[in-house]
């Protein structure tokens, strides 16, 4: 189970969101936030925010997100913002 003590390491890092035609896109972990409120699962609720490449901007969608450190896990992504550098993406986690 991933919690906010396994990505607020990471911050400024550098992932990969694989995409599932197999192409993979760069992408930074711009945010970390901790909820407030408990989980019924245990775990201190939490948001992650990364910032990608402006196109393509990726649909809403589990990807897989890979990390040197934290390895390969599936993480349900939402676009939540674009400029004309970067595309923004939100993952909660409760």
């Amino acid at each position: 189970m991933l919690t906010l003590e396994h990505f607020e390491p990471q911050l400024g890092s550098q992932f990969q969101i694989k995409a599932e035609d197999g192409a993979a896109y760069p992408a930074v972990l711009a945010q970390v936030l901790a909820g407030k409120a408990g989980s019924a699962q245990g775990r201190v609720p939490f948001s992650l925010i990364f910032e990608g490449p402006a196109q393509p901007q990726l649909a809403q969608q589990t990807y897989q997100v890979v990390h040197p450190t934290l390895g390969e896990c599936a993480i349900f992504l939402v676009p939540i913002g674009r400029s004309a550098s970067a595309a923004q993406y939100e993952a909660v986690f409760n």
